[in-house]
């Protein structure tokens, strides 16, 4: 499960600029996450179906909503990407709303219930850690606004998360967010085969791509939301996973 995440940077017009994309948003939504949690509002990048197909980043909020009731107000801010495509919440986002998701780094936790300690999985050197998403666009049944949400797929942990988790965020590789962001194929009969290469890129990311840092247990609450939250912290009475 990925619960928690980071971005950093109050530069998005770097972040889409690296993604190849264009940055579609307010001033006042392009500011540094430190804490990024489920309902929140965060940036994704997605390629626009207009002539050209070029690549957009805009804010979106956090947990797609059930697909097949629109009554179910659950937020789904995961999806397992060995089982998304058998799922009817996620079969149609996947099909025609895949997405990146902009991030440096994600938090697991270790410890018992009372004392839950934060570990910041990111970068040796703080670059952008691109999540595999997915997203759809929901009528809010209250105000008539159309919210775009996404949801981040999981696979199974590398050697450096399994000690803490048994379930990791998709790092899509720059050489895969090409292929995940491509367009459908026009015969649906060659989905499953579409599939299988998407599939490909679904996968954990090298141990050496990431490091561990055991941060302050202010990232467990949701309100907090400031660089202090990744300040790394060696709890006194933690032996060390790492």
């Amino acid at each position: 499960m990925c619960g928690r995440y980071t971005l950093t940077t109050n530069d998005y017009v770097a972040v889409a600029r690296a993604l190849e994309a264009d940055l579609l948003a307010e001033a006042d939504e392009c500011r540094a996450r430190y804490n990024i949690a489920p309902g929140d509002t965060a940036p994704i990048v997605w390629r626009d179906s207009a002539p050209g197909e070029r690549r957009l980043m805009q804010p979106a909020t956090w947990g797609m909503l059930g697909a097949a009731d629109p009554s179910d107000t659950r937020m789904h801010i995961n999806a397992r990407s060995e089982t998304v495509h058998q799922k009817p919440t996620f079969r149609d986002a996947l099909f025609s709303g895949r997405c990146l998701v902009p991030a440096d780094g994600f938090y697991e936790w270790t410890g018992d219930r009372k004392q839950r300690l934060p570990i910041w999985f990111h970068r040796p050197d703080r670059a952008l850690a691109v999540f595999a998403g997915v997203y759809q666009d929901r009528v809010d049944r209250r105000s008539g606004e159309v919210q775009r949400r996404f949801t981040i797929l999981t696979t199974r942990p590398n050697g450096l998360v399994a000690p803490v988790h048994d379930r990791m965020p998709v790092i899509l590789d720059p050489d895969a967010w090409a292929p995940w962001l491509a367009p459908p194929p026009v015969d649906v009969h060659t989905w499953p085969g579409f599939f299988e290469r998407l599939a490909q890129v679904l996968r954990p990311a090298q141990e050496a791509a990431l490091v561990a840092t055991e941060v302050s247990d202010r990232a467990n609450r949701v309100a907090n939301d400031d660089p202090r939250c990744i300040a790394a912290f060696r709890h006194p009475k933690q032996q060390s996973l790492f």
